[in-house]
């Protein structure tokens, strides 16, 4: 009897990786487009370019917000587009540590943020942002965050 050294159990395992890493390239590719995603919002912040913004939003998004006090606002993705595009460049949000989280064509960014106004820490907190795949592309269904005063990191170290 001839032994393989290598052959089947090589195989299995090699098939048995591939397999498995197919899903974890998927998950890995999503993550980072949503990323990118993220990333995009934020620089249309800084940029004060609404349309960039706008690009990565569904068009029924909603924004929400809960400040310190528990305040909870609700403002259209619309007139916060254009609050970004009269900014003149003052806003600077900050987002690190960023979470995300895909299942198939849903993804959640769990990001903390410092927010500057005129180069200066304004408030910080936690975006939570929602989004959809819509087949041929991540878009954002809805942004809410928590704001505070008091404690916040300078990821600028400014």
């Amino acid at each position: 009897m001839t032994r393989m050294t290598g052959g089947c159990g090589s195989l299995v395992t090699t098939l048995l990786a591939l397999t498995l890493a197919a899903p974890a390239n998927a998950q890995s590719h999503a993550e980072h487009e949503v990323h990118a995603a993220v990333e995009q919002i934020f620089e249309g912040m800084r940029t004060a370019n609404p349309d960039l913004v706008r690009a990565v939003f569904a068009s029924d998004a909603r924004f929400a917000g809960v400040d310190e006090t528990g305040t909870v606002t609700v403002q259209s993705v619309e007139g916060w587009l254009e609050a970004i595009g009269t900014s003149e460049r003052r806003w600077d949000e900050r987002v690190y540590d960023v979470e995300i989280q895909v299942d198939g064509n849903m993804a959640s960014a769990w990001t903390p943020y410092t927010f500057y106004l005129d180069g200066a820490v304004r408030h910080c907190g936690i975006n939570s942002i929602e989004f959809l795949h819509d087949g041929s592309a991540w878009k954002v269904t809805q942004i809410a965050d928590t704001r505070r005063t008091e404690g916040c990191p300078d990821p600028l170290g400014g």
